[in-house]
């Protein structure tokens, strides 16, 4: 893989500065290849069912197993199912507590609410939002870039969307900041659809909805999503595409919404009590480190920005090593062959700006990724995924450029013969070695092993601290909550089964080398495979999972 993608970035850089030079001669005019609109039906068709298909194929299963922050938001997604409130009992939150000492946008969460409510607390259910929004967001990407740029590079845009392995990676599980990039999308594509549609006020107002439900889905909105506003707003005024009152009540829709996440923000940067509105719970966070993610409050801000740009470069133009869950190495985010054409792409969308209104707002979009990228230290994949729309854009449209200015036939079959081929690669590793890799870092021995305590008639039950590492108890007890779908009422000690300890007694989170284990307890213990040498081995019942094993005393 690495000498074919070696081979194809030199192919695309050739073909690149070839076509850069062409766009950037102002004497040749612009073309477009030739296309007939039943071709153009039929391949707009394949993709969108080649989209669907690599995004719902084993969906729930691959990847196997919880990530821990997925598992946090489906819990606090099921205690709001049954009680209304988070899975500590507060009620209505418009920001999460999570993990307490770092908090969790909410509405991921709430969207699993009515999934969790028919079908039960499942992969499925919990990952079925995110599907739903992905899915929604490759329409709005073909819609906004039909309007901006139209047809037919909106169907190479679409394509490319279709196939990009960061699109479909983040589709496939349950995440809340990657929510982010696709409530943007909807915002910049109904704001476009605006400027030259009817019902002009009213998709107005559609746009600032869709940037008001921003904020609950990154915390990182409080400082990026302003500045495209404000950018977008500069230049709508300037190009006289809206009136100064339209402004107006565009920030009054947005602020509408907006509101009630910029005060728990306020409320925790100034200390403030937490505040109840009606069921709502706007809350102070005692515990929260998240101001440590952020560049401002850094105690070296240069060296920190330095870091940061580092981390940018990494994450976004080198397509390096990200999480396991973010990127497979040998495809990167956008394929790693595909950054010449993303230069192409960039190249055209500036010279595009021309009563493009369309591209303005792509291009602040994508500075807006920047801004994201520089202010966030240590940016990963989903730290900075608002940026990935525009790259996919950027890439599509230098593809694009590159079949109108060399329009010959074998360069074309050559161009979407390279990505096919990636694409089959890509979905035969995903769903092939890489499935077997990601169960360990979705710990899905480990809820094995705790789901196995769904049939355990044990007063106690011991739980490993080693699931995310040597010693971490906080994500071995959401993953406990998510696996045996403890009851909210019951972990806040409101209610207890008949029969059963409270839960603070029943379920005890612990290495186990750091317990007295007394074979004569009625207990079992959930323990790592180098932790059994703490045991008696005669005395228990051992059930094997993967790395991890149950230990049931024997009768």
């Amino acid at each position: 893989m690495d000498i074919l993608n070696r081979v194809l970035y030199l192919l695309a850089l050739f073909m690149g500065v070839i076509v850069i030079a062409c766009l950037l001669d102002k004497s040749k005019p612009q073309v477009e290849f030739p296309m007939d609109g039943r071709i153009y039906k039929a391949i707009l068709i394949f993709f969108a069912l080649a989209a669907v298909f690599v995004r719902v194929y084993e969906f729930g299963q691959v990847p196997g197993g919880f990530n821990q922050d997925g598992a946090m938001a489906a819990v606090d997604a099921k205690a709001l199912a049954d009680y209304g409130t988070d899975h500590y009992g507060m009620s209505y939150p418009v920001h999460l507590t999570a993990w307490g000492y770092g908090q969790m946008s909410a509405l991921l969460s709430y969207l699993m609410v009515p999934f969790i409510k028919v079908f039960g607390l499942n992969p499925v259910s919990a990952r079925l939002p995110q599907l739903i929004v992905s899915l929604l967001g490759l329409a709005a990407l073909y819609l906004f870039s039909r309007d901006a740029f139209g047809r037919k590079a909106a169907l190479v845009i679409f394509a490319f969307g279709a196939i990009a392995p960061w699109h479909i990676m983040q589709s496939r599980w349950a995440l809340d900041c990657n929510l982010y990039p696709h409530f943007f999308l909807f915002g910049i594509f109904f704001l476009n659809r605006s400027l030259k549609a009817g019902r002009r006020k009213l998709l107005l107002c559609l746009s600032m909805v869709m940037f008001g439900l921003c904020m609950y889905c990154y915390g990182v909105s409080i400082y990026t999503m302003p500045l495209f506003l404000i950018m977008a707003c500069i230049y709508l005024l300037i190009k006289k595409q809206v009136k100064l009152w339209e402004a107006f009540m565009a920030f009054a829709v947005w602020l509408a919404v907006a509101w009630p996440f910029i005060l728990v923000m306020a409320i925790n940067y100034f200390g403030w009590d937490s505040i109840e509105i009606g069921p709502f719970t706007l809350p102070y966070f005692s515990g929260s480190v998240r101001s440590n993610d952020i560049l401002f409050f850094s105690e070296d801000i240069p060296a920190q920005l330095w870091a940061n740009l580092k981390s940018l470069q990494t994450a976004v133009f080198a397509q390096g090593s990200d999480l396991p869950w973010n990127n497979i190495p040998e495809f990167g985010s956008i394929y790693l062959f595909s950054m010449p054409f993303a230069v192409v792409g960039f190249v055209y969308v500036l010279c595009s700006l021309k009563n493009n209104h369309g591209a303005a707002l792509l291009l602040f979009f994508f500075i807006t990724g920047l801004w994201c990228g520089i202010c966030t230290n240590g940016v990963n994949i989903n730290r900075i995924n608002i940026i990935f729309y525009p790259q996919i854009i950027f890439t599509a449209l230098g593809i694009y450029a590159v079949l109108c200015r060399l329009p010959a036939f074998p360069i074309k079959l050559g161009v979407a013969g390279a990505y096919l081929l990636a694409f089959a690669l890509f979905s035969t590793t995903y769903f092939g070695g890489y499935a077997r890799n990601i169960e360990y870092s979705f710990f899905k021995d480990f809820g094995s092993a705790v789901s196995a305590l769904k049939y355990s008639d044990a007063d106690k039950v011991y739980i490993t601290c080693k699931s995310q590492g040597e010693n971490t108890p906080h994500v071995s007890e959401i993953l406990t909550l998510i696996y045996l779908q403890i009851d909210a009422e019951y972990y806040q000690g409101k209610t207890c089964p008949e029969g059963e300890l409270p839960y603070d007694e029943r379920f005890i989170y612990s290495n186990m080398e750091d317990l007295e284990i007394d074979p004569e307890e009625d207990a079992a213990y959930v323990a790592a495979e180098s932790e059994l040498g703490c045991f008696d081995l005669d005395q228990y019942e051992l059930s094997q999972y993967g790395t991890y094993y149950l230990l049931e005393r024997k009768d």
